[in-house]
């Protein structure tokens, strides 16, 4: 029996480009003094997953990070913020996408940031692929702040309609992987999540297709990815 037929993928326009929709940034932890923030952004989710669309909900910056105070080395940085990385000079020069597989198209990456309560630093991919348009999204973060974002992260992404969580191992000290599959699989949206001493990296895949996904050789070829970044990040 045929299965029912999907419509062709349609991404988000970027640049005169049609490109997959982008996946949420972690967002702000629900504290009781924000209530009705909380159930506000909770109302946009639900109505955004019935759509099948992600967007992006948070874009104010409410970290009170303070700055490092000139002089400071940065092996003196590193050590004072609790590990053995610096944070790259150019986040786009860390990920090779190849190892993502042969499905995965080309493309080129532009430095890109997210501000929830942490700035996410990273490089942004519009990948053109023969079965249509992908989206990569991979972040590296070093700071005082790994095991917050860490935390804020395993207690999001995996809570958001159709996502499911699997832990990960022989991925820097800690990682989880998530995805959601859509379309007879045929959509595939997954974020593998892993940190190493002061060092947060976040990958982010999103595509459609013609075929099914495989997500469980996903999941092997992001973690590929992303213990390659983090083999790239600098040592204090």
């Amino acid at each position: 029996m045929n299965a029912p037929h999907q419509p062709p993928y349609q991404g988000v326009p970027h640049t005169g480009q049609p490109y997959p929709a982008q996946p949420y940034p972690a967002p702000v932890p629900p504290k009781k003094s924000r209530l009705g923030l909380v159930l506000g952004i909770v109302a946009v989710v639900l109505v955004l997953c019935a759509g099948g669309g992600i967007a992006l909900l948070l874009s104010v910056d409410t970290s009170d990070d303070t700055p490092t105070a000139a002089g400071t080395s940065a092996a003196a940085t590193a050590k004072a913020q609790g590990g053995g990385y610096r944070q790259p000079s150019d986040p786009c020069s860390l990920a090779d996408l190849k190892v993502l597989g042969p499905r995965v198209g080309a493309g080129k990456g532009e430095a890109t940031e997210e501000k929830t309560r942490f700035t996410l630093t990273g490089c942004e991919y519009f990948l053109a692929a023969a079965d249509g348009a992908q989206e990569v999204k991979a972040f590296a973060n070093v700071d005082g702040d790994t095991a917050a974002r860490y935390k804020e992260s395993a207690d999001v992404y995996p809570k958001i309609t159709g996502f499911s969580q699997d832990k990960v191992t022989g991925c820097g000290a800690q990682g989880f992987f998530t995805k959601r599959l859509s379309s007879g699989d045929q959509r595939l949206e997954a974020i593998l999540v892993c940190t190493d001493q002061n060092l947060y990296v976040e990958v982010r895949f999103n595509a459609g297709g013609k075929e099914a996904w495989d997500a469980a050789a996903m999941r092997a070829n992001m973690v590929k990815l992303v213990n390659g970044m983090i083999a790239n990040v600098p040592k204090a």
